[in-house]
Parts: C-alpha cells; sequence; structure tokens
C-alpha cells in the first residue's frame, strides 16, 4: 500500500520511473556510456545553464554532490564566505572545517532569509574572501534565500558563487547567466521525482579545467569530469538503476510542461494544504513573501507534551502518510513536503489526518478543564 510521502525529498515516484529500475546495463559498455550523456543532456535542459557549464554526476546523496563541488571547486588558498540561516548551511561550513577549506562563516537568523547588507558589510570588512557559498532554499525550515541579489553583489565584487540549489533545481529559477556564478549543486530525488543516489554537479567548464592538486579521491569532479571527456567511463561504479529512473523522470518532468508546470503543481498543493489546516490553529511558521512550494515548517496549537512532531508524525504513518519533524529549535512544529507525485486525494487524507489528531487533543484538553 502507498505511503504518500509530504517530505522534503526523496518522495513519491511515478510508475513508470519505478519501472525504470529494472533495468541490468553493463557498466563499462556503450549503453551506459549513451545512457550517461543522455542524462547530462537532459540536465542541462532543466538547468538552461547555455553553453558555458557542464554537468558531471556523483554517486551518492546530495551532501556527496556539495562535499564534492566544495572540495574541488573550491579556490586552493583564498578563504570562502559560508552563508548560514539553518542546518544545510551549517553543513557546508562543517564540510569546509573538516578539509581545512579556508573560510568564513556568516550566521544569521534562521527564521529569515540571509540579508544582503550584512553580507556586503561582511566582505568590506573582509576583502580577502574570493567565494560565496549558500543554500538556495533552506530546507530545515523553509526559507528561500535572495540568490539573484546575491548573485548581482557578488558579480560587483568579482567574486565566486557556489549554491547547494538541492530542493529549488527544476523549480526556481538559478541565475546561470550571472559571471558570478560558479557551481551549482542538486540531487536526483527532489523536484526531478527520481529515486535517491545520484548527486548533481553544473559547474563553469573553466572551472573543471583547472589543473589543481586533488583533495579527494572519489569526490574529485574534475577528474569524474576528464573521465567523461575522454570515454564517456564513470571512474567507480555507477548507480545504474538511479540513471536510468532520473532520466525517465527528466521526460517526464518535460512532458508534464516543465518547471513552469511543476511550480505551479507545487503551489496548488502548497495553498491547499495551507488552507486545508488553518481551521484547525496549524499554521506555517515562515511568512509568505519567504516562502517556496517545496516545503513548509506548521506550528502546532499545543504545547509538546500534549502533541509534538514526533508524535504526529507516529499517527499518521497509521493512515500511511509520512511528514518529518521541523529543524526550529523552540517552536513545537513539523515539516510537510509538497514535492513527489503525490495526488488531490493524498492532500485531502492528510488534512483530515491532521485534523482528526488536533482535534482529539483538543477534545482531551477540554475534558480536562
Amino acid at each position: 500500500m502507498k505511503t504518500a510521502l509530504f517530505t522534503p525529498g526523496p518522495g513519491n515516484t511515478s510508475d513508470e520511473v519505478r519501472a525504470a529500475l529494472n533495468c541490468d546495463i553493463g557498466t563499462r559498455t556503450p549503453q551506459m556510456t549513451e545512457l550517461t550523456r543522455h542524462l547530462c543532456q537532459q540536465i542541462a535542459k532543466v538547468a538552461e545553464c547555455g553553453d558555458d557549464f557542464d554537468v558531471v554526476p556523483i554517486q551518492g546523496s546530495g551532501t556527496f554532490a556539495v562535499e564534492a563541488m566544495l572540495t574541488s571547486l573550491l579556490p586552493m588558498q583564498a578563504p570562502c564566505l559560508v552563508l548560514s540561516n539553518g542546518p544545510y548551511g551549517e553543513r557546508i561550513a562543517e564540510i569546509c572545517h573538516i578539509h581545512a577549506l579556508p573560510h568564513y562563516v556568516l550566521r544569521s537568523d534562521p527564521l529569515r532569509p540571509i540579508n544582503v547588507l550584512d553580507v556586503s558589510n561582511f566582505l568590506k570588512q573582509h576583502p580577502d574572501i574570493v567565494a560565496l557559498a549558500l543554500i538556495h532554499f533552506e530546507t530545515g525550515i523553509g526559507i528561500l534565500n535572495p540568490l539573484a541579489e546575491l548573485l548581482e553583489l557578488a558579480q560587483q565584487l568579482g567574486i565566486q558563487v557556489f549554491v547547494d540549489s538541492m530542493s529549488a533545481f527544476g523549480l526556481l529559477p538559478i541565475g546561470f547567466a550571472s559571471p558570478a556564478l560558479s557551481a551549482v549543486a542538486a540531487s536526483s530525488n527532489k523536484v526531478l521525482h527520481g529515486v535517491p543516489g545520484l548527486g548533481l554537479i553544473i559547474a563553469r567548464r573553466d572551472k573543471l579545467m583547472e589543473q589543481r592538486p586533488a583533495r579527494t579521491l572519489s569526490l574529485n569532479i574534475q577528474a569524474q569530469y576528464h573521465g567523461f571527456k575522454r570515454d564517456g567511463m564513470w571512474r567507480f561504479t555507477p548507480p545504474v538503476q538511479v540513471i536510468s529512473a532520473l532520466s525517465c523522470a527528466i521526460s517526464e518532468y518535460f512532458t508534464q510542461g516543465g518547471q513552469t508546470a511543476r511550480l505551479q503543481i507545487y503551489q496548488r498543493r502548497a495553498e491547499r494544504v495551507i488552507a486545508g489546516l488553518a481551521p484547525f490553529g496549524v499554521r506555517p511558521l515562515v511568512p509568505i513573501s519567504y516562502r517556496a512550494p517545496v516545503i513548509a515548517t506548521f506550528v502546532l496549537p499545543f504545547d509538546a507534551e500534549v502533541l509534538n512532531a514526533n508524535l504526529l508524525s507516529e499517527r499518521l504513518l497509521s493512515y500511511q502518510l509520512a511528514i518529518y519533524p521541523s529543524q526550529v529549535s523552540g517552536v513545537n512544529s513539523f515539516r510537510i513536503g509538497f514535492i513527489g507525485e503525490l495526488t488531490e486525494k493524498d492532500i485531502d487524507t492528510l488534512i483530515t489526518a491532521v485534523g482528526e489528531v488536533v482535534n482529539e487533543c483538543r477534545g482531551k484538553l477540554e475534558l480536562q478543564v
């Protein structure tokens, strides 16, 4: 029986995508080389990145892609400024720390977007900074950061920008036309509706062509890029079935109308869920001005002792529904994702189930009065 995944990803996939997993392709065959080449073309089409960028897929989760991007492409000596307003920004900072990449961290309120003026002031105080690394859409809470404005600032200052666009790639504009943008990391299992297991890096060709000492073995993007250019082969065993499924998912993405259509679908879902939960006192934490219809954090109308995200999640599993706890400290809240192959019936079931659990808790409280 299907469990409807109202999560930040991986989400539900179509029957066709699941069927595409059922393939047997030798990893050192012309068929695999052609599948990889075709997938890279599809991803470039999704990105609308132009001729100055190339796509390099890598085995693993989205974090593998972020770590590969940063360790392979960040400048070797001069520092990067990590912009953090949530858990995934902190993950970038942790990657830089573990690999001893020279960096600063500018932390800001996790309930608000990154402040461009604060970034500008920090850069003026630290003229040695040559790069920015940031999260496009901070999925831990559901905050859309001002990528276009940050790219404009970086262009003015001659600074490179590296973006984790895990939950926004294929849905929101990225700005590949900006000369400041050096690379973007994404994943197979978010907006594209593939399955987990493949990271994606879209990077400027001149960055990929740089000759530099390797910081890692299996996460070395330049080495994988040159391998693809040389013979089309993966350096290490590729996730064949995941690649096949993602290629199918991207074909569906374009058949269904691409970025515009997917954004409209997600927006309708978000609006229905928000309107449906409001009568039960369950409301979004983040103002609409910096939300995006990927995930939203919702505040529960009770103290955590009465009902919290873990208890709600446990109850909803009995309805074949999955949600995630929020990553906001001090706020009794949970997250609902709007991505993946969800139906109108799934949304109705979610609203009804959350309402039943909330009303049950409210009834128990009234009996105690």
